[in-house]
């Protein structure tokens, strides 16, 4: 008898950033994790709600949303508009207007959710405060450094899954990662290369390989997968990135594919590329 996963991670987009949002050379629809059979979805940005149906995917319980950048909660508020009953963990400015910002998540959307919870870092969500019907999970929130208000997540079921969002590498960030089966890392810049002004506040090649070096032994992920390309990530050959990384960390480094999935039990690659009629990603 098949044994039913419960546990699966599935990239409907790794692409980042303007450009590469706009062509959609890759895909840029955020991450849906089943975690012990509970869906969540992670930064839903342009294309997440298509990718979603195509994929036939479980539909989201709960909604984490990193930053309001277009690129990670574009479809946002179709997405809570069509939840059944809507959950949704947002860095504060998402859901509060300030002089600076303005809220991705409109009002109407943020009142029909049966859980809201505004969060910018250091604090921990359990789903029995979202009256989640589920094995306990609990959402640690991490401090990110961006070009906009940000946080990643530490996701923890009976795998523990790591998101570091976007922002550039800070001293101490790793510590909020640690003891992850899983890190997620939106990587803009390869190995070596130029940050321009867009990317003077995303993360490097060189960061990821600084953050897993600077971990304890005992608490290194068991692999690392870098997503959130940008064309300098694309034409510098994304594989050779992830290579370097390992190379340099001797953590089993991923560079994903749109549509790609992970058996989060395994940490193998269920499905590598896109076998849904669609096209070719670089």
């Amino acid at each position: 008898m098949k044994r039913e996963n419960k546990n699966i991670l599935t990239f409907l987009g790794t692409g980042g950033g303007s450009n590469i949002t706009y062509s959609q050379v890759r895909a840029t629809g955020g991450l849906h994790l089943l975690l012990d059979n509970l869906p969540i979805l992670i930064d839903p940005g342009p294309g997440s709600l298509v990718w979603l149906r195509k994929m036939k995917l479980k539909e989201p319980e709960l909604l984490l949303l990193s930053h309001l950048h277009i690129d990670h909660a574009n479809d946002v508020n179709v997405i809570l508009d069509g939840m059944k009953n809507p959950r949704i963990i947002a860095e504060k400015h998402c859901l509060e207007l300030s002089e600076k910002y303005y809220p991705c998540v409109s009002k109407y959307h943020q009142s029909i959710a049966s859980f809201i919870r505004s969060v910018e870092g250091d604090e921990v969500i359990s789903s029995k405060e979202m009256n989640l019907q589920k094995e306990d999970i609990k959402i640690f929130v991490a401090k990110s450094e961006h070009h906009a208000p940000c946080v990643g997540f530490k996701i923890v079921g009976s795998k523990i899954i790591g998101y570091t969002s976007d922002g550039i590498y800070y001293e101490n960030q790793e510590k909020s990662f640690e003891n992850c089966d899983l890190i997620i890392f939106n990587v803009l810049v390869p190995y070596g290369g130029y940050r321009n002004d867009s990317e003077k506040k995303h993360m490097s090649v060189s960061d990821v390989i600084n953050f897993l070096n600077s971990m304890k032994n005992d608490t290194k992920p068991r692999v690392a997968i870098l997503q959130h390309f940008s064309f300098s990530m694309l034409k510098n050959n994304v594989y050779k990135q992830a290579k370097i990384v390992e190379e340099n960390t001797g953590i089993k480094t991923i560079a994903a594919k749109d549509f790609m999935q992970i058996d989060l039990d395994t940490l193998e690659i269920l499905q590598k590329n896109d076998n849904l009629g669609l096209r070719k990603f670089i």
